[in-house]
Formats: C-alpha cells, sequence, structure tokens
C-alpha cells in the first residue's frame, strides 16, 4: 500500500485518535485538579491549566466546552466509582447489637473512598480532597454538582444510620450526619490549623491519626442521640 494514502490521525482539525484523546483529556483533569485545589475556578487561568497539560486552549474548548465546564468535569469525573465503593460498602455491613460499632462502620465506609486502598491511591487523591474541601460550602455548585451526583450516596448513609436508630428522627440523624460532612471536609483539606492550634502536636497531613480522631468524635455524638 503506498504509505502517501494511508489515512493519518484526525488531529488538532477534528478528534484525535482514542488512545491519545484519553490521554489529552485525563491530562487536562489532572493538571486542573491541581490547580484547582489551591486556587479554585476563579484563581485559575486557562493558560496555566495548558501549560501544566502541555496542551492548548482547542483541547480545552474540545474536551469541556469552558473553563466552567472542566471545573464541573473536575468535580464528578471521580464521584461514580465513589459512590459506587461506599454503596457496595454499605451493603456488606451487617446489623449487629452494638450500635456504637455499627455506626462507627457506616461513618468509616463512607469516609475511606477518600483516601483509596493505597498510599499511592491517597497521594493520588490528594488534589481532588483539598478541591472538594474548597467548594464544599458553595450554594452554587452544591445545587449544580453535589445534589446530583454525591447526594445519593449521602442519603444512603442516612437511612442506614437511621436504620440502626429507629426511634431517633430523620431529621435530627440528617443534621448530625451533615456535622459530620461539615468536619470530613474541613479535615480533607489539610489546611495545617490544627498543626498551629496544637502547637505541633497534632499534623493535619496524619491522615490516619485524623480519620480515627474524626470518628473517635462523631461516633459518640450520634450515641448520644439515643439517650435525648
Amino acid at each position: 500500500m503506498n504509505p502517501a494514502a494511508t489515512p493519518k490521525p484526525y488531529t488538532r482539525a477534528g478528534k484525535q485518535p482514542r488512545a491519545d484523546g484519553e490521554k489529552t483529556k485525563e491530562s487536562i483533569l489532572d493538571a486542573a485538579e491541581y490547580l484547582f485545589s489551591y486556587g479554585g475556578l476563579d484563581g485559575v487561568s486557562i493558560r496555566q491549566i495548558t501549560k501544566r497539560a502541555s496542551t492548548d486552549l482547542g483541547s480545552i474548548n474540545y474536551y469541556f466546552g469552558s473553563k466552567i465546564g472542566l471545573f464541573r468535569a473536575v468535580l464528578i469525573r471521580r464521584v461514580a466509582g465513589m459512590t459506587e465503593q461506599r454503596l457496595e460498602s454499605l451493603s456488606k455491613l451487617r446489623a449487629g447489637s452494638n450500635k456504637k460499632n455499627a455506626i462507627r462502620e457506616i461513618l468509616a465506609a463512607f469516609i475511606a473512598p477518600l483516601f483509596g486502598d493505597s498510599p499511592d491511591q491517597c497521594d493520588q487523591l490528594a488534589n481532588y480532597r483539598r478541591l472538594v474541601a474548597l467548594v464544599a460550602n458553595s450554594k452554587a455548585w452544591q445545587e449544580e454538582v453535589f445534589r446530583q451526583h454525591y447526594d445519593q450516596a449521602a442519603e444512603h448513609y442516612i437511612g442506614a444510620l437511621s436504620k440502626q436508630m429507629p426511634e431517633v428522627s430523620v431529621a435530627q440523624v440528617c443534621w448530625y450526619f451533615n456535622f459530620f460532612l461539615g468536619a470530613l471536609t474541613n479535615s480533607i483539606a489539610e489546611t495545617g490549623r490544627v498543626d498551629r492550634l496544637s502547637g505541633g502536636l497534632c499534623e493535619s497531613a496524619d491522615l490516619e491519626d485524623m480519620q480515627n480522631n474524626l470518628l473517635n468524635a462523631t461516633v459518640p455524638a450520634f450515641m448520644a442521640l439515643l439517650r435525648t
């Protein structure tokens, strides 16, 4: 076959080969996740993203349409996998007579996907955790992204907690789960504030210690509902 007649890959003028296109898309998402996790939507320019991803504006527009479209894509790209893991973990939990242990297991199962199954995965998720912490209190993004992509798993976990505490109103369980989420998002930001306040006794980067202390603080709060 004449090499001159061989079809050439369709690149900048249109679609890239599938493998190259997916690689470019993931590179953009990784670069944007890192930059957005520190600067937020308004604090990061498209130029910064294209430079870090070694690509150009055309690729951003082609895959995501705009910077806001890219920001949205970064927020939701890991959610489906985390939701699946959370729901699977929840389905494997068995009801027991020890409510305290059951509540701890439920909350721990909700936390787990944010940290992965290995130290490498935990490091890979660091930018995503910071980004979620950054936007969790944004009403605009709550309406646009969290309602659609994040709430499903949370509602199942609220239901599981309510089953452990049938004598407690669903409203109270929702409030306490909301407080738990607030503490979680504050902690995964790794701002270093607890390091300063404790005079170095605590390390926000010690994620295992953080998770244990978060559960130690929130499980008794849920248990207190049973005594009110």
